[in-house]
């Protein structure tokens, strides 16, 4: 996206005026109409707060119809006298209207960014990250850097990915899990996952199960599933905690209704051996076959026994056959020896539908 404006270095306006703070009152109680009658004649009169929030009305279309161009114009306008929000939405703006080309949107962040807008500085790293040079790297770890001094957890993390990675900073693993601790401790979703894993695997850090479990259930209880399969796995094995099985079973389920496929698989040997929870056959291959969907080879093995044997479900030895092949096909011997002795069972017709079948799914 082309910019008709560049914003010059340039101190930020004055607070906003009476005007534009009834305004933005009338625009928090979801009176749109009224914030841009008062933003309106304030923005003609040169307001930048008020070009900020007529901005905001015509870029999302409340209280009058959706114009981008004006959006666009009101934001220049405001960023050209240095609103660092007017430069950040235009930032926004021009990433949504074409993420493959994110130069727009590195201008417009990189004027946001140098005023001190933390999440301008966040935004503008990750583009720089994802260019795949190094020069890139480099320069987004030093932005950062500049929003973490702010305690941004965002940053936090990604300065944890960046040390760990050796990714525009010399690789040091120890640094990593500092960054992560301080983003996890704020809260941060990601951030204590990635505090976990090290925790678990001593990446960086002497390893610490009790720790990881304690941090996997605060990734996990804000919605990550691998949190979530995680710390199903360590309640299960006993690690870091008391083994429990019906603990286990909640974070698998969590977790696989989130579309884990490895915790499908999980849970669907827990609710087969009725460990932890009600033994349920027909759930388990339910939950087996989700995950072998999913190409999970060790579900695919599982799913195959229980059609063979007909666990909870009707016997059906062609689509046995059919997932155990898929598994062995992925290296999974005991599901090669099983789809050799299925097949030994089939009749002709049976084993041609079965050839048939895997080769339809393996398109």
């Amino acid at each position: 996206m082309g910019t008709s404006t560049s914003p010059p270095d340039h101190e930020p306006p004055e607070g906003p005026s009476k005007a534009d703070q009834d305004g933005f009152a009338a625009f928090e109680r979801g009176d749109y109409r009224t914030a841009g009658e008062l933003w309106a004649a304030s923005a003609e009169a040169g307001s930048a707060w008020a070009r900020l929030g007529m901005g905001i009305l015509y870029a999302d279309g409340l209280g009058l119809e959706a114009d981008a161009e004006r959006a666009r114009g009101y934001w220049e306008q405001a960023a050209a006298q240095g609103l660092s929000d007017a430069s950040f939405n235009l930032g926004v703006m021009a990433e949504k209207a074409d993420p493959a080309d994110t130069e727009a949107a590195r201008h417009w962040y990189h004027h946001a960014a140098e005023a001190g807008h933390v999440v301008a500085q966040n935004n503008l790293a990750v583009l720089l990250q994802n260019k795949g040079d190094d020069a890139a790297a480099t320069e987004a770890v030093q932005w950062w850097k500049r929003a973490a001094e702010h305690g941004d957890p965002d940053a936090l993390n990604s300065l944890g990915v960046a040390h760990q990675q050796g990714s525009g900073c010399e690789r040091d693993r120890a640094a990593a899990v500092e960054f992560y601790a301080q983003a996890a401790s704020a809260g941060h979703r990601d951030a204590a996952f990635n505090l976990a894993l090290a925790l678990e695997q001593g990446d960086g850090v002497d390893p610490d199960l009790t720790a990881a479990v304690r941090w996997y259930r605060q990734a996990a209880e804000a919605g990550d599933p691998d949190a979530a399969a995680k710390l199903g796995n360590l309640c299960r094995d006993g690690k870091g905690t008391a083994e429990d099985m019906a603990e286990a079973a909640h974070w698998y389920r969590a977790a696989a209704e989130a579309g884990h496929p490895q915790a499908q698989a999980n849970l669907g040997v827990l609710l087969d051996r009725g460990l932890g929870v009600p033994q349920d056959q027909a759930a388990a291959a339910r939950w087996y076959e989700a995950s072998a969907r999913q190409g999970l080879a060790p579900a695919q093995y599982n799913l195959g026994i229980v059609l063979a044997e007909g666990y909870g479900v009707e016997v059906d030895r062609v689509s046995a056959w059919v997932w155990f092949a898929r598994a062995a096909d992925q290296g999974h011997k005991p599901a090669a020896e099983a789809r050799d002795y299925i097949h030994q069972q089939l009749t002709p017709e049976q084993r041609s539908e079965a050839e048939a079948r895997k080769a339809e799914t393996s398109r």
